[in-house]
C-alpha cells in the first residue's frame, strides 16, 4: 500500500506547478494573455478548488479512501485530456480548477490518508517515503521528459498521453490492489505481525485513553492546528510563486531566461526536497516537531533571500544563484512536510483525520494558488522587480520561526467524538 499511496502521489504532479508551468508559453501564444492574465486564470482555479476539498476528505471517512479515490482518477484524468482545449480565460481557469481539484488537491490528500489509515509508529517514515517516491522524485524526473514531449508533439496530444498515463497507471491498481485499512484484509498497523495493544475506531477498534481522538471542530480550536496549518501554507505558498515565476526572475536578474534555465533551478529544488525527506523523515519519528519544526522557516527565509540577491540582477551568475536558493528552500520545505504532516495524526488522532486533513488541505491549495497571482502583480507593480515580493517572504518566515519553536501537544478534548462520520452541523460551518 506505500507503493500505491507513492505512485498516487506522483500522478498528481501533472497538476503541480513544476510541471503546469511548462504549459505557460503555449497558454498565453493560443488565448493572447499576458503574464498576468495566466496567473490570475490558475489563482481563481486554484482557489476555487480549494473549497470542495473538504468534502473529499469527509467522504473518504465515510465511504472509504478507495471508493474516493477510484472516482477522483478518472475525473482527474479526464479534466488532464481536455485542459489545452481552453478557449479562453475563463474555460482555462475552469480546467485550471479540475486538474488543481481533483489532482494537486484530492489525490494527494487520499495519498496522504492512505499512509495515515496503514502505519502509525512508522508513520514519520512512511511520509518521507511517499513525498520523496512519489513527490520530489516526480518533480526531479518527470520535466525534462514533459517538456520533450511538448516540443515533439505539441502541448495538447501532451496533455492527453498525461490523462491517459494517470488512467492506466492508477486505474488497475485501485481496482485491485488497493484497500482501505489492514484490518480490511486481516494485517496489523505497520507490518506488524499482531495487533497494536491500542488503536482508534478509525482502525476498527475503540479508542484508547491516550488517543485524542479531536473533531474537526475541537481541532480548530487549538493553537497548536493554527500553527501547523501556516507553515505548511507558508512552504507551498513561497514555493509556488518561485516555481511559478522561475523563467521570468531568471530572465529579470541578468539570465536569458529559457525553460531550460528555469527547469535547471526548479530541479535542484525537487532534488533538495528528497534528500531532506530522507534525512528528516526517521527524525520525526524520534523527536518532538517543536524541536525540528523552526528548521523549515529559517530554510525558507535564507532560500527566499538568495533568490532575491539573484533576481535583482545582484548576482553575476543569476542560474546558479537560483539553484543554491531554491535548493536551501527545498530543504526547507522537506523539513516541514516530513516533520509537520505526521503531527497532525499524532496530535489530532486519527478517528476525523480526513476531514481534518481535508480543511487543512482546502487552505494549502488556496495559498498554492494565490501566490503566482500576488507575486507577478507585486513584480509588475513595482516595476518588473521582484525585490519586494521576494524580500515580503523572507519578512514572513520569521515569527514563524517563533511560532513553530514554541509549538506544543494540545490536550485531549474533555468530549471526544468517537464516531468518525461528519455530523450535518459541522459539515455546514466548514462550507461557509
Amino acid at each position: 500500500m506505500l507503493g500505491v499511496a507513492v505512485l498516487m502521489a506522483m500522478a498528481t504532479m501533472p497538476s503541480q506547478t513544476v510541471l503546469v508551468s511548462l504549459f505557460n508559453v503555449s497558454f498565453r501564444e493560443k488565448l493572447g494573455l499576458s503574464v498576468a492574465q495566466l496567473s490570475l486564470a490558475y489563482t481563481v482555479g486554484t482557489i476555487i478548488a480549494a473549497f470542495p476539498l473538504s468534502w473529499i476528505g469527509k467522504a473518504a471517512d465515510r465511504f472509504g479512501i478507495r471508493a474516493v479515490a477510484l472516482f477522483v482518477t478518472v475525473a482527474y484524468s479526464l479534466s488532464l485530456m481536455v485542459l489545452h482545449e481552453a478557449i479562453g480565460i475563463v474555460t482555462l481557469g475552469i480546467g485550471f480548477f479540475f486538474i488543481r481539484f481533483l489532482g494537486q488537491g484530492s489525490l494527494g490528500m487520499l495519498s496522504g490518508h492512505t499512509i495515515a489509515m496503514w502505519f502509525e509508529r512508522k508513520l514519520g517514515f512512511a511520509h518521507s517515503v511517499l513525498a520523496v517516491g512519489g513527490f520530489a522524485l516526480g518533480s526531479a524526473i518527470l520535466p525534462k521528459p514533459v517538456a520533450w514531449m511538448i516540443g515533439e508533439y505539441g502541448p495538447a496530444r501532451t496533455m492527453m498521453f498525461l490523462g491517459v498515463g494517470v488512467a492506466v497507471a492508477l486505474l488497475p491498481l485501485i481496482v485491485f490492489v488497493f484497500r482501505n485499512s489492514p484490518e480490511a484484509i486481516g494485517q496489523h498497523l505497520d507490518g506488524d505481525s499482531k495487533e497494536h495493544s491500542t488503536h482508534d475506531v478509525a482502525h476498527g477498534g475503540s479508542a484508547p485513553a491516550g488517543d485524542p481522538a479531536f473533531s474537526l471542530a475541537q481541532t480548530r480550536r487549538t493553537g497548536a492546528f493554527w500553527i501547523l496549518l501556516t507553515l505548511s501554507c507558508t512552504s507551498g505558498c513561497i514555493g509556488t510563486a518561485l516555481l511559478f515565476h522561475m523563467q521570468e526572475m531568471i530572465r529579470v536578474g541578468g539570465g536569458e531566461g529559457t525553460a531550460s534555465e528555469a527547469a535547471g533551478a526548479n530541479q535542484m529544488w525537487a532534488i533538495s526536497f528528497g534528500l531532506g525527506m530522507l534525512c528528516t523523515g526517521w527524525m520525526a519519528d524520534k523527536f518532538r516537531p517543536r524541536v525540528l519544526l523552526p528548521i523549515a522557516p529559517v530554510m525558507m527565509m535564507l532560500g527566499s533571500l538568495v533568490c532575491w540577491y539573484g533576481a535583482t540582477g545582484r548576482s553575476d551568475d543569476v542560474v546558479m544563484t537560483m539553484k543554491i536558493g531554491m535548493l536551501l528552500y527545498g530543504l526547507g520545505m522537506a523539513v516541514s512536510v516530513a516533520v509537520g504532516s505526521p503531527a497532525i495524526a499524532r496530535f489530532f488522532g486519527r478517528t476525523h483525520h480526513g476531514a481534518i486533513r481535508g480543511f487543512m488541505t482546502s487552505f494549502g491549495v488556496a495559498a498554492t494558488g494565490l501566490a503566482p497571482f500576488l507575486a507577478g502583480g507585486w513584480y509588475e507593480l513595482a516595476g518588473d522587480d521582484f525585490g519586494p515580493v521576494l524580500i515580503a517572504f523572507v519578512a514572513w518566515c520569521v515569527p514563524l520561526v517563533v511560532m513553530t519553536a514554541m509549538l506544543k501537544k494540545p490536550s485531549p478534548p474533555a468530549d471526544r467524538d468517537l464516531n468518525p462520520e461528519p455530523d450535518p452541523v459541522d459539515m455546514h460551518e466548514v462550507e461557509l
